[in-house]
């Protein structure tokens, strides 16, 4: 007999219950990325599939270029009303563009991976 179940044994004898548990490390969903880098990303891409220049986005949305720019960086922080008229610069509806921005933050579903076999009493 080993020490181990030995042990096991005294404790049951002592009124000890043992319980066998497995324990799990939970992830929680993690975002693609924070909301101004998706909203950067998301108007840098629609301006490029347009084919359009920062300029050409910047003055049909009555916006400086290096504002613009650094919406598209994530640097900045654009107000609803800014949006709307880069996304009218744009060319593109703002519900689409809202859309897309939300397409981009999709947090991915939960995930649980099982870390060891432990003996707990």
């Amino acid at each position: 007999m080993s020490k181990s179940w030995r042990a096991v044994c005294l404790f049951r004898l002592m009124g000890y219950r043992i319980y066998v548990m497995e324990t799990l490390e939970i992830h929680p969903p993690q975002r693609k990325m924070d909301l101004l880098s998706a909203i950067g990303e998301t108007l840098r891409a629609t301006r490029t599939e347009r084919g359009l220049t920062l300029r050409q986005v910047a003055e049909g949305a009555h916006v400086s270029i290096s504002y613009l720019a650094e919406i598209e960086r994530g640097e900045k922080d654009p107000s609803s009303r800014v949006l709307e008229s880069i996304a009218e610069g744009l060319g593109v509806e703002m519900g689409d563009l809202l859309l897309r921005i939300a397409g981009t933050l999709k947090p991915e579903a939960h995930t649980a991976t099982p870390v060891e076999r432990t003996l707990a009493a």
